[in-house]
């Protein structure tokens, strides 16, 4: 670099400086090289760069590509059109919706660096007997002396002490999994050990606890408890445990602690804080330990109560400290086992059960998988007591969020709480309201949600208000640096994606991306008015009842995309206009809102019903605001954002939210309005969804007389309500009746609906399914599969009813004697069904038995019934435990017959 060029750089430093923007010398660098690649109209984005001019893209969810929010005319991908973050599940399903991005993670440890300082006591360096080095220094000496070629030897000096960090692996501590690591890389750090080494402790082997070579992998190879302990009996055995599982609770652990303690200075890090601890099966209390000499092993320690007198109750066991993994508790630890200090410490004592206040049949007896259905809000209300005020306030606002991950619930417990303290996550993940999976690819990768129904309940303890700040706080804490490397992973919303955001899923950041303008989640400065719309009068947003016209309206490039159906070029066009009008009229004006409205949908259609959801959510509140909640403009809102919530995976809530929209409606309009019956039909539809079957065919039947006697018997809504009527009148068990309504249906479908409509499939793969209940499954088969074709066609991939119909082909094919055939074709279809349909839709579920009895079938008994067992409990607290689906799966396990001894 010049001195010329230096000093044109540090001048402007200095502008920019007095300007207020203070920035870096990496900050501005970038900048510069981003000046030197900008055209020099102004124009970004309007063509596509040859490709020498296109450098590597960084993998930043935050950066915005282009200069201006919002270009002119840009190129999909091109400039991050996803407006939220979600949680990576690690499923992968290819899609449309979102890309894949790395976001940085937090430190799991706190006081790393005081916990390493804290055990370097423990680091002397000691003479080891018969080894010896040369002394460099003397050996020059003498030669240069005495001339003598001899050497001068000097007794050679190690550290003290080997560390075996034995870690429970069992699935309570995946939530430690990270402090576990950054704990051995502080040991390691801190150079006060000969080596560090590390075991994995399965406590959940019929047998007793087995020792791993690699912690977190249980097909590591097994090592024996000898292996902990070096020969010189130089090692200090660490065992991280919550103490939460079930060989804790049976005292099978107690062997192992007894040997090493025989051999080794031995105790327990309990990574939970103390106020946790009357919920586990240790017992601590507290001891006065001293040491008879440095590195005994626990039998050597001096044990005193801190109350009673020396030698009254001298304790049976062998002691073992119970540490907080704390700098304060693990000094004190040091001290005892480097200098035999005298210290008072939370012991167990090992050789006599005597932490188990449990009596251990009880303990041992198996949990009830079946029975009467969970009462949520008890559940809920206990947790509340037990756990502490942070943590029922953090699953609150995990709720919102669908998948979960570790990575992400720390970072929205730090923008939640401000700190980020593992023990509370811990409370959350341990507190009986979540439930884990793990992909097989990805085993390292663990997702969690809550089980079902809990959800809503805990929505409902945060305000709407705190959640939506609850996404700026977590995008304010994605952007702050973040000390370390690690990273975990997440989905970032883009209509141009390679992977399909997960069905039901909730956005827990919003990036900074033009749509955050549009939809007031980052504040702009008002520019002047520009484009080719100029101010107009009477386009503020007001009660005079205007209806919202559609951004179609004003552009004809952008009508001819919706009207093809193109929701990828319709969002990429719509975002300009949208930005036109904002600065054309103001955000808070009739075109503005409406044009929100219209985006929503379209980001919707294009395959992101979440980010649809959320926004038209969000739209839906700010109008309540400005006009009311009776407004009619603000009910079309709040009946769209309903809709898409059941579309994102959310069927119960959306069931409610119609029924609560239709009172109002109802009251307004009166009970005849046709929109009235549009919401009617919705939440009919919704209720259908998530499984209500008695409650869905009142609702149908109810709707169909409103339709009859508004609409007439041959519109085509009464027909769709008809079909809806028959499914649900033959999956209560009228199969006759149902078939018979069909063919009337069906005949009157053929004469009044279109070819390409969709009833025609649908009635015929009905028609053919009672067909095949009625005692006719070989001409069912060949039907159903004949309309399969059409119902994907009519219906799209999305929807849910062609996977019944696959099902319900895989139960008839293996019916008629193949059921290899039909096992085989229900693990493909359960494949295809994960990718598009939440795990509590009804659909899922039964597909989910029907593979189960398939399994069974083809003699694999164990298998079915653990499949059957997982299944039972997830259905009762969905469906209820005497539903119809509840009672098929357990008519299913009982046929199964008893557990084998």
């Amino acid at each position: 670099m010049t001195d010329a060029s230096a000093g044109i750089i540090e001048r402007l430093h200095d502008v920019l400086t007095r300007a207020g923007v203070s920035l870096g010398p990496a900050e501005l660098v970038d900048i510069l090289w981003l000046a030197m690649r900008l055209p020099s109209d102004g124009r970004f984005g309007s063509e596509d760069p040859p490709d020498s001019a296109v450098p590597p893209r960084r993998l930043d969810v935050f950066a915005d590509d282009s200069p201006s929010a919002f270009p002119g005319r840009r190129t999909h991908g091109a400039g991050g059109e996803g407006t939220d973050l979600f949680g990576y599940g690690g499923d992968g399903v290819p899609g449309t919706t979102g890309n894949l991005v790395n976001l940085p993670d937090r430190r799991a440890l706190p006081a790393g660096l005081a916990i390493g300082r804290a055990l370097k006591r423990l680091g002397r360096p000691v003479h080891t007997e018969g080894s010896d080095e040369i002394d460099d220094a003397r050996t020059v000496d003498l030669i240069a002396e005495t001339g003598v070629l001899d050497v001068v030897l000097k007794p050679k000096h190690e550290k003290w002490l080997d560390v075996a960090l034995v870690v429970d692996d069992g699935v309570s501590m995946r939530v430690w999994e990270e402090t576990f690591r950054e704990l051995r890389a502080v040991l390691d750090r801190a150079g006060a050990f000969r080596r560090v080494r590390a075991y994995g402790l399965d406590t959940r082997t019929p047998g007793g606890p087995v020792l791993h070579s690699v912690p977190f992998r249980p097909g590591s190879p097994r090592v024996t408890p000898k292996a902990l302990c070096a020969a010189d009996r130089r090692t200090a055995i660490l065992v991280m445990s919550d103490a939460v599982g079930e060989g804790w609770h049976l005292g099978d652990v107690d062997p192992l602690l007894t040997q090493c303690a025989e051999h080794c200075p031995t105790a327990i890090l309990q990574p939970l804080p103390r106020r946790l601890w009357a919920g586990i099966p240790l017992r601590p209390e507290p001891k006065v330990l001293s040491g008879r000499r440095p590195g005994a092993a626990n039998t050597a320690l001096v044990v005193e109560d801190p109350w009673l007198p020396l030698g009254l109750a001298a304790p049976t066991g062998i002691p073992v400290p119970v540490l907080e993994i704390h700098p304060r508790v693990l000094v004190e630890w040091a001290a005892l086992v480097a200098n035999g200090t005298r210290t008072t410490l939370p012991v167990i004592l090992a050789g006599r059960h005597s932490w188990r206040d449990r009596n251990t049949q009880d303990a041992a007896a198996p949990v009830r998988r079946g029975g009467e259905r969970a009462d949520l809000r008890g559940r809920l209300q206990g947790f509340r007591r037990a756990a502490s005020p942070e943590a029922f306030r953090l699953a609150g606002h995990l709720a919102a969020i669908r998948p979960l991950t570790l990575g992400l619930m720390r970072t929205v417990q730090r923008a939640v709480l401000g700190r980020c303290d593992p023990a509370v996550l811990a409370e959350v993940l341990l507190g009986g309201l979540l439930r884990q999976r793990r992909d097989p690819a990805r085993p390292a990768l663990a997702c969690y949600d809550f089980r079902p129904g809990l959800r809503d309940l805990l929505l409902e303890t945060v305000p709407s208000s705190e959640l939506l700040a609850t996404g700026r706080l977590v995008s304010e804490a994605l952007r702050a640096p973040a000390s370390g490397t690690r990273t975990f992973p997440a989905l970032r919303s883009d209509l141009s994606g390679s992977l399909r955001l997960p069905p039901g899923a909730g956005a827990f950041a919003v990036t900074a991306t033009p749509l955050m303008h549009h939809f007031g989640l980052v504040a702009e400065e008002p520019g002047p008015g520009v484009g080719p719309m100029a101010p107009a009068e009477g386009q503020l947003f007001s009660g005079d009842g205007t209806p919202m016209t559609s951004l179609t309206s004003q552009d004809p490039e952008l009508a001819a995309l919706v009207a093809a159906g193109d929701w990828h070029g319709a969002v990429s066009r719509g975002e300009v206009l949208l930005e036109e009008l904002v600065r054309a009229h103001g955000a808070e004006t009739f075109p503005v809102y409406a044009g929100r409205r219209d985006l929503a949908e379209w980001i919707g259609l294009a395959g992101a019903p979440q980010s649809a959801a959320r926004l038209l959510r969000q739209l839906r509140t700010e109008l309540e605001h400005l006009l009311g909640p009776d407004d009619l403009r603000v009910l079309g809102v709040a009946r769209l954002a309903a809709d898409w919530t059941g579309t994102a995976g959310r069927p119960r809530q959306a069931m409610q939210e119609m029924a609560t929209l239709l009172e109002t409606q109802e009251r307004l309009l009166g009970p005849d309005n046709l929109d009235c019956l549009e919401t009617r039909r919705l939440m009919s539809y919704w209720t259908a969804v998530a499984g209500l079957a008695e409650e869905a065919v009142s609702r149908h039947l109810e709707l169909l007389s409103r339709q009859e006697r508004l609409l007439g018997p041959d519109d085509l809504a009464t027909l769709n309500t008809r079909a809806n009527i028959v499914s649900w009148t033959g999956q209560s068990g009228r199969v006759l009746e149902a078939r018979e309504m069909c063919e009337r249906l069906l005949r009157d479908v053929e004469r009044i609906a279109p070819p390409e409509h969709k009833l025609r499939p649908i009635t015929e793969a009905e028609l053919a399914h009672w067909t095949a209940l009625a005692g006719e499954p070989a001409t069912a088969v060949v039907r159903l599969e004949q309309a399969l074709p059409g119902l994907y066609s009519a219906l799209g991939p999305a929807h849910s009813y062609p996977y019944a119909v696959r099902q319900r082909i895989a139960h008839w094919t293996g019916v008629l004697g193949n059921p290899e055939t039909a096992l085989e074709r229900m693990r493909n279809l359960l494949v295809d069904i994960a990718a598009v349909l939440p795990p509590e839709h009804p659909v899922f579920l039964s597909c989910r038995a029907e593979f189960a009895l398939w399994t069974a079938r083809t003699g694999d008994t164990a298998q079915a019934r653990r499949l059957l067992e997982n299944l039972l409990p997830e259905v009762s607290e969905i469906v209820g435990s005497e539903a119809p689906q509840t009672l098929h799966v357990k008519n299913l396990l009982d046929s199964l017959g008893d557990r084998p001894a």
